[in-house]
């Protein structure tokens, strides 16, 4: 087996026998469903994890998590805080994996608009019925939200899932830029090092510690704020950040443009250029070798019959500007008024410019 985290090989732990299958189940029950396990770790990361034994229709009625403690209310009222002082706006919250809504009602005095996601039918409608909205899905394929989110929290939901980074990646699409994505987890390092045979069921098939969260988010383009055990040991947070991409290095900016320019050139044309400012000698600098421009076109007479750079500078007029199939517009701030002068001048060639 390979890790769902890192893609490293993960060893077989332990062969594990009479664990509790499907949690859900045993309530009203005469006996409880038992399974045998077998628990990997990763040689890389040290994510554990186990087989999938339950099918997705099984979450349909899912209703674990309805009910919070009050340790369990203080360490998200906590969770809420920092959320609403990390966020770059109190605007539109997102809860996947929702349940009934407690985790929206908290959200409600620090945010504006709330929405949820939610695979279970019964927990949905109990949700609405407290007033959020919220959407009835499974997390495949793309989350169905066109609009961005400030804040998006994923409470205990991953270790339900056979390809947790995979809703992370699908979250952190949604994400604004600087948005803060909130991920709680039952804390599978404590589990994994202290045998805690009593927090193993089928249920849960992933393992976490602060450090594969980390590996997670990392592998996914988001930025670690945190990872670490919440206030309750029993829990862990991983609180991230999108952090908007670098914008590109003049260099990368430089040869985009070339390259547009070149796909739009017609071969073998004759070829002009249009202004004989400043602008232009960084232009000549980028085609030298590999563009020749035979002529400068430039509406300022003190330039006519000059050079630049060894090319003369010339009047535009009918005649001279259709002597070229095709004229590079060196003037970026008067594109708009060139192409209209070359209209007027009955250019019948191909005008480009660097951007597209």
């Amino acid at each position: 087996m390979n890790c769902c985290i890192c893609g490293h090989l993960c060893r077989l732990e332990e062969k594990y026998d009479r664990t509790p299958h499907m949690l859900m189940s045993a309530f009203d029950a005469d006996r409880l469903k038992l399974r045998d396990i077998e628990i990997y770790q990763c040689e890389q990361c040290g994510h554990g994890q186990m087989p999938a034994q339950i099918s997705e229709e099984y979450y349909d009625d899912y209703a674990m998590g309805s009910f919070w403690g009050a340790s369990f209310r203080r360490v998200r009222e906590q969770q809420i805080e920092r959320l609403g002082k990390w966020a770059p706006a109190r605007k539109r919250f997102l809860d996947i994996g929702c349940g009934v809504g407690h985790y929206l009602a908290l959200a409600k005095n620090h945010f504006e608009d709330l929405q949820g996601v939610e695979p279970s039918a019964t927990s949905v409608a109990a949700a609405r019925e407290r007033g959020f909205s919220v959407i009835h899905d499974y997390f495949h394929g793309e989350l169905p939200f066109a609009d961005g989110f400030d804040v998006i929290t994923i409470i205990e939901v991953l270790e339900h899932l056979e390809d947790p980074a995979a809703l992370v990646e699908q979250a952190a699409r949604l994400l604004n830029d600087n948005g803060v994505m909130l991920v709680e987890v039952p804390n599978g390092q404590r589990i994994m090092q202290n045998r805690l045979y009593y927090n193993l069921c089928t249920d849960h098939i992933q393992y976490f510690s602060p450090y594969s969260l980390s590996v997670m988010a990392n592998r996914v383009g988001l930025t670690v704020i945190c990872a670490q055990e919440s206030d309750n040991p029993n829990l862990l947070e991983l609180y991230v950040r999108q952090v908007p991409k670098p914008r590109l290095t003049f260099k990368a900016k430089r040869d985009s443009a070339f390259d547009h320019l070149i796909a739009h050139l017609p071969a073998s044309a004759k070829v002009a250029a249009w202004g004989a400012g400043a602008e232009a000698m960084c232009f000549l600098a980028m085609l030298e070798g590999k563009v020749p421009v035979v002529c400068l076109f430039d509406t300022d007479p003190g330039k006519h019959g000059h050079t630049l750079a060894g090319i003369p500078i010339m009047k535009p007029t009918p005649e001279e500007v259709n002597q070229f199939e095709a004229i590079i517009i060196f003037a970026n701030a008067h594109e708009a008024q060139i192409r209209s002068q070359l209209d007027e001048l009955g250019y019948v060639g191909t005008a480009l410019s660097f951007e597209a």
